[in-house]
């Protein structure tokens, strides 16, 4: 595979994979919850989802780990366990790509305003 930014520098489409958190929920993983947990307790079903993406003709994978931060994994007790659900996610993505797509990190919203001026 070509450089990253040579990539993005052509002319043609990038493709992209689609919505990890629709999928795992549409395959049964529990609403009640983090998304970005299933790196840890439902690797293969996470892995699965990526490879079916990368078959479909994705170049690139995000990683799950759009929610995947203290204040939002703090609603489920989970707030340290931050860097253990993202490296987690970046090496399943990185263990279905090898070298055939590029892996994205996905970075979501906080869910609330935080820093000097934020509305409440």
């Amino acid at each position: 595979m070509e450089p990253f930014l040579e990539f993005l520098k052509g002319t043609r489409v990038c493709l992209c994979d689609g919505a990890m958190g629709t999928e795992l929920l549409r395959r049964g993983y529990p609403k009640d919850a983090p998304l970005e947990l299933a790196s840890i307790t439902h690797r293969d079903l996470v892995r699965g989802i990526h490879e079916e993406y990368l078959a479909s003709g994705a170049q690139l994978l995000e990683t799950n780990t759009f929610g995947a931060n203290a204040l939002k994994l703090s609603l489920f007790g989970l707030e340290e366990k931050v860097e253990e659900i993202v490296l987690a996610g970046v090496r399943l993505a990185k263990e279905v790509a090898r070298g055939r797509a590029y892996v994205l990190g996905s970075v979501g919203p906080l869910g609330k305003p935080v820093g000097k001026g934020s509305r409440r």
